[in-house]
C-alpha cells in the first residue's frame, strides 16, 4: 500500500498503466485498478498459466492481459499488443518482477520505451512515471562454502546490485525521484519453501560463466547456501548443510525468509526537438 501511497498522490489520475509482471491479476485488479484513477490498465506476464488465470478471474472493464516475455529486446517482442503500447504509457509499474531478468540495461530500455515522453494527469504533466519494487538477492559469497578451492566470486555484492540497478535507470532516459531500501521479512510455510526454491536457484544462474559451473555448484552446495543466505543472513559462520537439515527436519513448518528491496520512483526525461 506504500507504493499506492506515493502513487496517488492528490487522487492523481492516469490514461493508461502498465502492470509488468502482473502474474495472476490479483494485484492489478485489487489494488492498482481500485486505487490508481485511470481510463486503461494493461497486466503484462510471460507465464501461459498466469494470463489465463487473470482473464478468467481478474479481469474488469478498464483492464486487459497480455502475454509476453519483457526480458528480452524492444525488437524481439512479437506482441502487436505491447509495440502499441510504445511511448504511450502514463505508469508502468512493477512489484517484484524485474530481478527475474538478467539483463538489467535491456528490461529498463523497455520501460523506457514503453513510458510518455509527456504526460497531462489532473495534478502535474510531466513524463511517465516508472514505480517499481524489486528484490535484492542476498550476497552469496560471504555464505558459500566449497570444497573445490577458494570461493568463487561470481555474486554480485548488494550495493553492486544497487548500484547496477540506478545505473541501468539513469541510462536510459529515467529521472530518480525516490530510491530506498527496505529489509523484508517473510515468513512461508514448508512446502512453499520448497517449491521456491528452485525459483531462487534460476535467478543466480547468469552469474554463472557457463551452465556446467551452474551445475556442479548446483549438485554440490548451492542449494544449502542459498537457504542458509535467506534465512541466516546475520550469521557470523556459514552453515555448510543448511538445506538437508531443514529437508530432513519434517517438524520445521516454516520459515522467516530475509531479503532486501529497493523501491524506486522514476520519470520519464522530456526529450528536446
Amino acid at each position: 500500500m506504500e507504493s499506492i501511497k506515493q502513487l496517488n498522490i492528490d487522487n492523481r489520475s492516469y490514461n493508461l498503466i502498465v502492470d509488468l509482471g502482473c502474474g495472476d491479476g490479483g494485484i492489478t485488479k485489487h489494488l492498482f485498478g481500485k486505487h490508481l484513477p485511470h481510463k486503461r490498465l494493461v497486466g503484462i506476464d510471460v507465464v501461459d498459466d498466469m494470463i489465463s488465470y487473470a482473464r478468467n478471474h481478474n479481469m474488469d472493464d478498464t483492464i486487459e492481459y497480455v502475454k509476453q516475455d519483457m526480458s528480452i529486446g524492444w525488437p524481439e517482442i512479437a506482441s502487436p499488443r505491447v509495440r502499441q503500447l510504445d511511448g504511450t504509457v502514463d505508469l508502468l509499474i512493477s512489484n517484484f518482477a524485474l530481478q527475474y531478468m538478467p539483463d538489467k540495461c535491456q528490461v529498463m530500455n523497455t520501460c523506457s520505451r514503453l513510458l510518455s515522453s509527456t504526460t497531462t494527469t489532473t495534478t502535474t504533466n510531466t513524463g511517465g512515471i516508472f514505480h517499481a519494487n524489486i528484490a535484492i538477492l542476498p550476497d552469496l559469497n560471504k555464505k558459500l562454502v566449497t570444497t573445490k578451492g577458494p570461493p568463487k566470486q561470481w555474486y554480485p555484492t548488494i550495493d553492486k546490485q544497487i548500484a547496477d540497478w540506478k545505473q541501468s535507470i539513469i541510462a536510459n532516459q529515467l529521472d530518480i525521484k525516490q530510491l530506498m531500501t527496505i529489509d523484508y521479512d517473510w515468513t512461508i510455510d514448508r512446502q512453499s519453501m520448497i517449491d521456491f526454491m528452485p525459483v531462487i536457484q534460476s535467478n543466480y544462474r547468469s552469474f554463472f560463466k557457463n551452465q556446467s559451473d551452474f551445475e556442479a555448484e548446483l549438485n554440490d552446495h548451492l542449494s544449502d547456501t542459498l537457504f542458509d543466505a535467506f534465512v541466516n543472513p546475520t550469521a557470523p559462520d556459514p552453515k555448510p548443510n543448511a538445506w538437508q537439515q531443514f529437508i530432513a527436519d519434517t517438524t520445521v513448518t516454516e520459515v522467516v525468509v530475509h531479503f532486501i528491496t529497493i523501491r524506486v520512483t522514476a520519470v520519464k526525461q522530456k526529450q528536446i526537438n
